[in-house]
């Protein structure tokens, strides 16, 4: 089922991008994923819908210092 790969994040705690709450599903990331640390952690009022590319791309695997875990979330407003 294509449409469960979606929840997996969720149901995962491994410090990795494809568990990050940050992580960003994309279809012009070569990866199909992209870093959104900075959209999701930039105030409502200046949070602004940008073009994809200006997110870095990311290997589901691969891991930073931020991981955050999706309970932890910052909340959209």
């Amino acid at each position: 089922m294509q449409g469960m790969d979606i929840l997996q994040p969720f149901k995962d705690t491994n410090p990795m991008c494809r568990t990050c709450a940050y992580v960003m599903p994309s279809e012009s990331a070569s990866t199909g994923w992209r870093c959104g640390r900075q959209y999701f952690l930039a105030t409502s009022i200046l949070r602004k819908f940008q073009r994809m590319d200006n997110y870095p791309v990311v290997k589901e695997h691969n891991a930073c210092e931020a991981w955050l875990h999706h309970q932890n979330a910052p909340t959209l407003e």
